[in-house]
């Protein structure tokens, strides 16, 4: 029997985490994507601390109040740039996101994370993997290529197994290799622009509904809907209302005044 396979999104707010959580989704990731999508930043490396905090609480609101329909719905959280530098920073950054809901991190990089990760599993944190393209440190590229690069990444999912992680984020990734790393890890492969044998798939919420600029179009990517155009439209109708000389058009109307 064919495993049905996991539909993770990538939200940031409360409209995208209702809409999210009423779809159905396996899980959420609060991203530091958000840092481009939300506020035009040139990279992931601008995220700060305060702002995942400030996104995670309104994503957990809405959770929350979900758990009743979708208690096996998993909430991650992105650690910044910067934050898992060392232990120190990462417990202080991991106890300060619990202060406010999230006991789920995903962190960014290979075996040169794995004192850290082992730290706050110790703790009683979960920890989600991610290799391949890693956008805080990597270039925007496809990775794993080579055969030297694709046995690094497979020895760190077998590190990764061996520890209890069970889901690695495998971004951008030859899809013949992200089998490969799927046969070999006993938990979920959640793949981006990795093939689809794998268990699990992301997307980034604004790309999928087709909020985001429409020169975005990366290979993996396609759009489920076209919300930008419909909001220009939406705004243009708007406008023209407010500035119609027809009664019966025109914004606000009668019936929309005191």
């Amino acid at each position: 029997m064919t495993m049905k396979k996991k539909v993770w999104i990538t939200a940031y707010d409360v409209p995208s985490a209702t809409a999210s959580l009423e779809a159905g989704v396996d899980g959420i990731l609060v991203g530091d994507s958000l840092g481009m999508t939300v506020y035009g930043f040139q990279s992931t490396r601008e995220v700060t601390v305060d702002i995942m905090e400030r996104h995670f609480e309104a994503v957990y609101k809405v959770y929350t109040s979900f758990l009743d329909k979708h208690n096996n719905t998993k909430l991650v959280l992105d650690f910044p740039y910067g934050t898992t530098e060392n232990i120190a920073i990462a417990i202080e950054t991991a106890e300060r996101f619990k202060n406010v809901g999230a006991t789920s991190f995903k962190i960014e990089g290979g075996k040169e994370k794995l004192s850290i990760m082992l730290e706050l599993l110790s703790r009683g944190f979960e920890i989600v993997g991610h290799l391949g393209l890693t956008p805080q440190t990597s270039d925007l590229k496809v990775h794993a290529k080579t055969e030297s690069e694709q046995n690094e990444i497979l020895e760190t999912i077998n590190v990764f197994d061996d520890i209890g992680i069970k889901n690695i984020v495998l971004e951008c990734v030859p899809a013949h290799f992200a089998q490969r790393a799927q046969e070999i890890f006993s938990g979920n492969i959640i793949g981006i622009g990795a093939g689809g044998a794998v268990n699990a798939q992301i997307l980034v919420f604004d790309d999928v509904v087709g909020r985001t600029c429409s020169d975005f179009k990366p290979k993996f990517l396609r759009r489920f809907g076209e919300n930008l155009k419909e909001n220009i439209a939406s705004i243009q109708s708007y406008k023209s209302a407010v500035q119609s000389c027809n009664e019966e058009n025109v914004f606000p109307s009668k019936k929309e005044s005191y």
